[in-house]
């Protein structure tokens, strides 16, 4: 069996420390598949500051305690998830915000899963709906299947 890859954003990887999302049970099989070492996951270098600002958020929305926040940010470190540069899909990530009217924050993922040519899960169901359709690279998280994901998407 050959490992897979795939890109994961933030809000897809939140689902494994914030409880009180949807599609839990399926973005735990991401992180199930990933600790078994049968799936290999990617992010841009932004991904830190997202997790580490959600989790800000969510002491703010008293989702969880300063303590757990901070637990949970050394349980993302111990992952070790390979970040990708940002200065190399920079103009992709550009070009994609303003033809899509996305942020350049979530483009940096879709930039970099094309770039790759992989797919790319989100946890964020507005991103997935606004582009899902256009780009076959963007999947929702509540939809994964390790058996479904391809070695390579096509160039």
């Amino acid at each position: 069996m050959s490992i897979k890859r795939i890109v994961i954003d933030a809000s897809g990887a939140l689902k494994w420390q914030l409880r009180d999302e949807e599609a839990i049970a399926q973005a735990d099989a991401v992180v199930d598949d990933f600790l078994a070492g049968k799936l290999e996951l990617i992010v841009p270098t932004l991904f830190d500051y997202e997790i580490t600002n959600a989790l800000k958020v969510a002491i703010n929305k008293k989702r969880l305690s300063e303590q757990e926040a901070t637990k949970s940010i050394t349980w993302f470190r111990g992952l070790e998830i390979p970040c990708y540069d940002f200065s190399g899909i920079q103009e992709s990530a550009f070009q994609i915000a303003c033809r899509y009217q996305r942020s350049v924050y979530d483009s940096a993922y879709i930039a970099l899963a094309q770039s790759q040519r992989l797919w790319f899960y989100t946890g964020d169901k507005r991103l997935f709906n606004a582009v899902g359709n256009v780009l076959p690279c963007v999947k929702w998280i509540g939809d994964y299947h390790f058996d479904s994901i391809p070695g390579e998407l096509e160039s």
